[in-house]
């Protein structure tokens, strides 16, 4: 007798995400969001070197020129992929769960043999890999600045994770939010405020406690204790925030020649402290794993009112 075919893992025939992905990739909007962010970063990018190859003249200095001009790309373009984890990829999520609710057919959905769990990561992938999508359509722009020598691969690769990891994080709270509120309107509303907040106030709130700590670290009486706490908050801070943790990491990357940790001198005693980006990332997927518990729950909880 023949043995039966082994049904494919249920992950894979999960049919929120197959309706998902092709509801999004067969509208023309889709394509629309690629190429226009695929232009916009070309014109960045040509723009910083354009602007570099201008500056600089033929000489013993053209390296250091070209390498320079690498780096800014590299910046440039890292900048506009922080935008769209920031701000596209929770919008994707933003109206997944309450967008169901406004047409009426969650509860359609919820009888049918889909669980929660299955429910909450068809919507988180079905977003998550056009957001992905964008990101790998940006790596041949990266490759143009590590191929003029600015940065370095361990840099690029680095940078990548920490957007990924961001990516996941930010849309599961777009999807918690989505699932929270009645309306699309409210969970976008509040996940753009949140993400506001976390990306441009926290920053704000780091550059105050290094003033202060630059500050407090004058006094003769302060102990070695209490300065590294005060750095280690600020450092814990910055990893709460993506640019922050990207600028921070790159500084004690290339000043330190140091990927994990860094050395600073505090109150006259050298000190090891940790490099922000292990925090980010170990920081970011605990609150991400919580983001998905809560999302389960709330999806089963309005399914029993």
């Amino acid at each position: 007798m023949s043995a039966l075919p082994q049904p494919k893992p249920a992950r894979l025939q999960n049919p929120v995400v197959l309706k998902e992905l092709r509801s999004r990739m067969r509208r023309s909007r889709a394509f629309v969001i690629l190429t226009v962010y695929l232009l916009v970063m070309t014109a960045v990018a040509t723009l910083v070197y354009l602007a570099y190859a201008s500056a600089g003249g033929p000489g013993p200095t053209s390296a250091t020129a070209a390498a320079d001009a690498g780096l800014a790309i590299f910046a440039a373009v890292l900048a506009v992929e922080v935008v769209l984890v920031v701000f596209i990829g929770p919008a994707f999520t933003a109206g997944a769960i309450s967008g169901e609710r406004e047409r009426q057919t969650f509860d359609l959905l919820r009888t049918t043999l889909l669980s929660a769990e299955a429910f909450v990561s068809g919507k988180l992938l079905s977003a998550l890999s056009y957001v992905l999508l964008l990101i790998g359509a940006s790596l041949p722009l990266l490759s143009i600045a590590f191929l003029l020598g600015g940065p370095s691969l361990t840099e690029v690769v680095l940078s990548q994770v920490l957007l990924v990891t961001t990516a996941v994080t930010y849309a599961l709270f777009g999807l918690y939010c989505s699932a929270r509120f009645r309306t699309t309107l409210g969970a976008t509303v509040t996940t753009l405020a949140v993400t506001l907040f976390v990306t441009f106030g926290v920053p704000v709130i780091v550059l105050a406690s290094v003033g202060i700590f630059g500050t407090l670290s004058t006094w003769s009486g302060m102990g070695v204790l209490a300065a590294r706490l005060l750095l280690m908050g600020a450092l814990l801070l910055a990893a709460t925030n993506l640019p922050a943790t990207l600028i921070v990491s790159e500084i004690i990357l290339t000043q330190e020649n140091s990927l994990f940790t860094f050395r600073q001198v505090v109150s006259g005693t050298p000190v090891t402290l940790l490099s922000p980006w292990p925090i980010f990332i170990v920081l970011h997927l605990a609150v991400a794993a919580v983001l998905f518990l809560a999302c389960v729950r709330r999806v089963r909880r309005i399914s029993d009112e």
